[in-house]
């Protein structure tokens, strides 16, 4: 019989937009029976999962005006139904990409009433727990509150026999801000999360900086668990010294990210000025300003290129030199994290160009493992590409260091035996 494992997340399995840390870290487990509820309006594809049941936000919302709207729906990728149907996915995907710009904290303290007063606790949700009865549930404790609510809710109900919390971003410290709208909305984030934790039979954390303060502050002894590397054996990088070294950016550039970026193409154009030595390709769909948009898309530097597939950004990445890894100099969200793109270089064999402020954990980490080129302050960054212009080989050597690092740390195989460890899964 399979030991019957809910996932919960925020957005939905999907192995073509890169949103798969679960379906990575769950793959090749014989034996276990994986459904997912999730709450965006996502398309998913990961053929991990059974099922799938979708929360949709904007029901959520109507519902409080209107009792009877279905809120919650059970689906899997033979019988793909969403709630509401691609209209509505489609208007909720619109109010996703201005909150993720603008996150203001009344607007997000509104969010957590409407999920609070909303009625996402619905007959078809209850049904879909009874009929699967998780043995695990597994989840990512988040900074939204209603998602938080919704685990614990999950709890109580089918009280599986193992409680798995995952922590992969600073949802509760104070140290990403020091505005009175951020130290509010804080407040009642940590509650939710310590609540959580406490509920827990084990906790995942994404780094080594993510386990020493949430250890500190929680009290307990998570386990240290990433994204694995992707398992297919990539060919010896050689450098073509015929063309401009290309590096390419994949992802989004919101978080004060673009401003990071664009200290790259403004050190590119002052070596370029006598021969075109580098040039950045950037895929993202992230809206930019006007301003933005044209600073980043310099003619002989670099080029703006809109966003692609998973499997064409791996493609495109073969066919590059270095890839760029940013962070924020003046945002902290992501002083905890550990972007599931790291483990995707390491897979590359390519030199990673990292940059970033050195607390932050990813920075942090290529640092102590010496697996990319790091620049952690602006001014660093014209130092390294002139470096690399006159020591080329560099970019060959760090190619080799990333992709060993991917293979002695996050290996397909020492994630798999952490996981079926972490979720007790015995002769398997």
């Amino acid at each position: 019989m399979s030991i019957r494992i809910l996932v919960t997340s925020i957005p939905a399995w999907s192995d073509s937009t890169g949103a798969n840390t679960y379906s990575a870290i769950l793959s090749g487990i014989h034996g276990i029976e994986v459904a997912n509820l999730y709450t965006r309006a996502d398309f998913p594809d990961s053929k991990i999962c059974s099922k799938y049941f979708q929360i949709l936000e904007q029901n959520v919302i109507k519902s409080i005006f209107n009792y009877k709207i279905k809120t919650g729906k059970e689906f899997d990728l033979n019988n793909i139904d969403y709630v509401g149907g691609d209209k509505v996915l489609k208007e909720e995907k619109k109010r996703y990409a201005y909150f993720t710009k603008y996150r203001f904290t009344p607007f997000l303290l509104g969010r957590e009433l409407l999920w609070k007063i909303g009625k996402w606790k619905s007959k078809e949700l209850d049904d879909f727990l009874e009929e699967f009865k998780p043995d695990i549930l597994l989840f990512s404790i988040e900074s939204y509150i209603y998602f938080n609510r919704i685990n614990k809710y999950i709890i109580e109900k089918c009280k599986p026999s193992l409680v798995v919390g995952f922590l992969w971003d600073d949802n509760f410290t104070y140290k990403q801000s020091k505005s009175l709208g951020y130290i509010i909305n804080r407040y009642f984030t940590r509650k939710s999360v310590f609540d959580l934790v406490k509920k827990c039979d084990k906790v995942l954390a994404i780094s080594p900086k993510m386990k020493k303060e949430c250890d500190a502050i929680f009290g307990i002894d998570s386990i240290i668990i990433t994204k694995p590397i992707r398992g297919n054996k990539t060919q010896d990088y050689k450098l073509n010294y015929s063309r401009p070294i290309r590096l390419i950016y994949t992802g989004s550039l919101v978080i004060g990210r673009d401003k990071t970026l664009l200290h790259i193409v403004k050190a590119i154009k002052k070596i370029n000025t006598d021969h075109q030595y580098f040039f950045l390709d950037i895929y993202t769909t992230t809206p930019l300003s006007k301003k933005m948009y044209a600073s980043l898309n310099v003619n002989g530097c670099s080029c703006i290129r809109g966003g692609i597939p998973q499997s064409q950004v791996f493609m495109e990445q073969e066919n590059s030199d270095i890839l760029v890894f940013i962070e924020s100099f003046e945002n902290r969200t992501a002083r905890l994290s550990f972007s599931t793109k790291i483990t995707d270089y390491l897979s590359s064999n390519r030199c990673i160009l990292a940059i970033g402020p050195k607390d932050i954990s990813s920075i942090e980490y290529f640092i102590q493992q010496d697996s990319a080129l790091v620049c952690t302050t602006p001014l660093e960054v014209e130092t390294i590409l002139n470096k690399l212009k006159d020591c080329p080989e560099l970019i060959e050597q760090y190619a080799k260091k990333g992709y060993n690092c991917g293979i002695k740390n996050h290996s397909v195989e020492i994630i798999r035996s952490k996981m079926k460890n972490i979720l007790e899964i015995e002769n398997i």
